[in-house]
């Protein structure tokens, strides 16, 4: 299998603010949360059929036959989750991304041609570069830590590959806390000349001692929450 590496560059962090969902048997309304999330800007890169195909000769002719019809770009962001002040801990968190091209047909609308991480459940450090197959998979490469050595051991699952919104959920587990940075990466397919945007949500739920379980949605900037790929 021929891989592309591909180095990225390691944006810096932005802290942003969790809002509770409002619900109905809140006591009362929950303040803000600080301090406990970052988001990066999103990384996006254009993907040529020279350098996606590598040294695969028929994959070069499938992408340059494509390339009237259909655009490929990476994009990658991470979240970071940080330890509480006041014991309350995170239960479980999620990062969405919706892909659209505002005012195009159905048929041509972007999908998520490749998504990484799809699931894992052991502790990784951040990678500043990423490989792609000469499918456009994204080949996960990543390295095991020992407690203590990086950031914590944290259960993902990626979902919605071949679709416009794709999804990634964290779980605390029971041996490990919800803690630490995570890069959600994946190859979007679009329409040839057509505008691309990604749509950015977060969601964590926090485990209250007074309250219980506390869903919350992260207030996002603009330049955080939507992305322009073309």
């Amino acid at each position: 299998m021929t891989l592309l590496e591909l180095p990225l560059p390691v944006p810096p962090l932005h802290e942003i603010d969790l809002v509770a969902v409002p619900r109905l048997q809140s006591p009362a309304p929950q303040p803000r949360i600080e301090g406990r999330v970052s988001l990066s800007a999103a990384v996006v890169h254009p993907l040529t059929a020279e350098e996606a195909a590598g040294s695969e000769a028929e994959w070069l002719g499938f992408l340059t036959a494509e390339a009237p019809h259909s655009a490929y770009f990476l994009l990658s962001l991470t979240c970071a989750f940080r330890p509480p002040g006041n014991g309350d801990p995170f239960a479980d968190a999620a990062v969405g991304v919706l892909l659209e091209s505002p005012y195009e047909p159905a048929d041509r609308q972007p999908i998520a041609w490749s998504i990484s991480p799809k699931k894992r459940s052991h502790p990784v450090e951040r990678s500043g570069s990423i490989a792609l197959s000469a499918s456009l998979a994204i080949v996960e490469t990543t390295l095991e830590l020992t407690p203590g050595q990086g950031r914590e051991d944290i259960s993902v699952i990626g979902m919605g590959e071949r679709d416009s919104d794709p999804e990634w959920r964290l779980q605390a587990t029971g041996r490990r806390p919800l803690i630490g940075d995570e890069t959600f990466t994946m190859i979007v397919k679009a329409a040839a000349g057509a505008p691309v945007q990604a749509h950015v949500t977060v969601a964590a739920t926090i485990r209250h001692r007074r309250f219980g379980l506390i869903p919350y949605r992260a207030d996002l900037p603009t330049a955080l929450r939507t992305i322009n790929l073309h």
